[in-house]
């Protein structure tokens, strides 16, 4: 069995604006933050004979974000910075960049929403979290 959350790990890692290497089932509330959270994963999407097919590999990415209660617009910066990763999701997917599956093909990575969810406020209320649902489709 191959390795894939290791190799998700390394794939967001390029994200040019991520600010930290990213945590793995594991958040803190520290601004600035980003960690990977898994779903329930290796789902069939397509099973042909011999276990071949299309699997599924669905996580979370929680952006922790600077939270402010008065009439800022640090919220609305801090949730565009979170749009931005969705962005380049999609950016990478038209590329056909994707994150290297030994073992199998990747046939694409893609939003499963349309924009962050807000997840939540630390707290002490100076820390906002943020979500994004993503699927990675290959075959096996």
């Amino acid at each position: 069995m191959e390795n894939y959350n290791k190799a998700i790990m390394d794939y967001l890692s390029t994200y040019p604006d991520i600010k930290t290497f990213p945590f793995f089932n594991f958040s803190t509330e520290s601004i600035g933050n980003t960690s990977i959270a898994t779903n329930y994963g290796a789902t069939w999407v397509k099973r042909y004979q011999r276990n071949h097919g299309v699997k599924a590999y669905d996580f979370a990415i929680i952006y922790m974000g600077k939270q402010d209660s008065g009439t800022s617009d640090i919220n609305a910066n801090e949730m565009f910075n979170a749009e931005k990763f969705m962005l380049w999701i999609e950016e990478q997917n038209k590329n056909k960049n994707f994150p290297v599956f030994d073992g199998a093909k990747v046939l694409s990575i893609e939003n499963l929403q349309n924009q962050p969810n807000f997840a939540g406020v630390s707290e002490a209320g100076n820390v906002a979290k943020y979500m994004m649902q993503i699927r990675v489709l290959y075959y096996v």
